[in-house]
């Protein structure tokens, strides 16, 4: 025989005040450390990670006096 079906909108007794107020401390916890931490965090602060910016330009031009590279000669394929 199959166990007795539970009624979907059976009684649940409420929550206690205390575990709700737990609970809610606890997410507002989370983000009040959250924001602090993006806040503290965040690029372009001067009081923040310290990081110096970045100042060489991205590309740099060529010196004139070093010859260009070039790529060695590829090995000759002579039969042994």
């Amino acid at each position: 025989m199959s166990p007795p079906r539970r009624r979907r909108d059976a009684y649940r007794p409420p929550r206690s005040r205390s575990e709700v107020l737990t609970a809610v401390a606890a997410v507002v916890g989370v983000i009040v450390v959250t924001a602090a931490l993006i806040w503290f965090l965040q690029p372009g602060d001067k009081s923040g990670s310290g990081q110096p910016g970045i100042s060489t330009p991205l590309s740099l031009p060529r010196s004139p006096s070093l010859p260009a590279e070039t790529p060695p000669p590829p090995p000759s394929a002579s039969p042994p």
